[in-house]
């Protein structure tokens, strides 16, 4: 009798991946592993005991690296409706064969202290129980699937002009051990897109979608969590009605800086925002024939113009770049309802004094030398799309 011998190791390799989903326990063992080669051999023993025969070539090959990047190509299925364990974090929304799905990487108990969530993802995706053991759930039902007692609150949410110090106060924030801070969190951004570009069916779901989201990445994943907040991409200021809605409760904060100071930074380093057409919503066919330059200031302005509007209606409370770090202790954290313990200042000190985007380099004030760098365009872009907002907010930070 003929023996599919690769159905049988495609079967067992699903048995295996369907034991850690269902084993916290298993799951977070395997984690830890960053070694390719001890991971095989450490997942082939674990198969074993779990009665899976399998080679350590069949494993091997299911979690090594895609260095041509073909997986991409592969509309993924999802592999569970429910949420994983609290050990998985959400990670992108992407099409998927039967609809849009949310891809969940495990984290192996690192804590969200990088500048970027991205930066955590990346590490997180070479981890090789990530590459053997793919986690998707259908998007249609996460708000539906949200667990008992995961439903959560976050303490603030920050926006931001960009380049003005947004980066600074998560990077302060997240420097005490019990409070939960992600930075620009790719997923959250899809939800907000999908809800803009009018995927999303509904204002209702994409309320609920946001709520379950942010629940899910601000998860629990230490159990020492006190406090949560997320700092959202800068153009999530042209939705805040819609957070305002996802969040009543919750403080919103926005931070900005001398309009030239963040032109001349995206001169120097555009933001995808400024590039026509790499967010799909936030331009039309009149922007994507415009200047790079000229788009970004524009954007920009719209963005101060929200914030400037959230900040009236007295749904948010707005601080200028220059006032950081200190006005981070005596405006934000009890904007936010934070009391910090004297061992949290110093913390928190101490990361001031660093890099927000590099926290292996000291920070340097480089005021004066944006303003020295500034040409005339930059300055005249200031002033037509930026400088009514920005003294509005002004005005309106002088009498907060």
């Amino acid at each position: 009798m003929r023996v599919d011998f690769e159905s049988s190791e495609v079967a067992m390799v699903a048995r295996l991946r369907n034991a850690i989903r269902t084993d916290p326990a298993l799951a977070a063992r395997l984690a830890e592993i960053a070694d390719i080669d001890s991971f095989v051999v450490v997942a082939r023993a674990e198969a074993s005991a779990l009665g899976i025969d399998l080679s350590q070539g069949t494993i091997a090959a299911a979690a090594g690296p895609d260095p041509l990047g073909l997986k991409r190509f592969a509309l993924p299925m999802p592999t569970q409706d429910e949420w994983p364990a609290a050990d998985w974090l959400p990670v992108a929304v992407v099409d998927g064969a039967a609809g849009a799905v949310v891809e969940w990487l495990h984290f192996a108990g690192r804590r969200l202290t990088d500048p970027f969530f991205e930066d955590a993802v990346r590490r997180a995706r070479r981890i090789p129980l990530n590459r053997l053991c793919p986690v998707l759930t259908p998007l249609a039902r996460f708000a539906e699937t949200v667990p008992i007692g995961a439903a959560f609150t976050p303490s603030g949410l920050v926006f931001h002009l960009s380049r003005c110090g947004s980066t600074l106060v998560a990077q302060m924030l997240a420097a005490v051990p019990g409070h939960v801070v992600v930075s620009e969190p790719a997923p959250l951004d899809a939800i907000i897109q999908r809800a803009a570009s009018g995927e999303t069916s509904g204002r209702r779901v994409a309320v609920a979608q946001l709520r379950a989201m942010v629940a899910a990445l601000l998860r629990d994943r230490h159990g020492d969590r006190e406090i949560g907040v997320v700092k959202l991409d800068c153009w999530h200021m042209l939705t805040w009605d819609v957070l305002a809605e996802a969040f009543p409760d919750v403080p919103f904060l926005f931070l900005y800086r001398n309009p030239v100071e963040v032109l001349v930074s995206h001169a120097r380093r555009p933001g995808s925002q400024t590039v026509p057409g790499l967010i799909p919503h936030l331009a039309d066919d009149f922007d994507l024939a415009a200047d790079p330059g000229m788009f970004g200031a524009r954007l920009l302005g719209r963005i101060a113009h929200a914030a400037s509007d959230a900040v009236g209606a007295g749904r948010a409370i707005a601080l200028r770049y220059d006032s950081l770090p200190e006005a981070f202790f005596n405006r934000v954290l009890p904007h936010f309802g934070i009391a910090a313990s004297d061992a949290d200042c110093e913390a928190m000190h101490l990361a001031a004094m660093r890099d927000a985007k590099t926290p292996s380099a000291r920070f340097v004030d480089d005021r004066a030398a944006k303003q020295a760098e500034a040409n005339p365009a930059v300055r005249a872009q200031a002033v037509a799309f930026l400088s009514t907002p920005v003294a509005r907010l002004d005005a309106m930070v002088a009498v907060q």
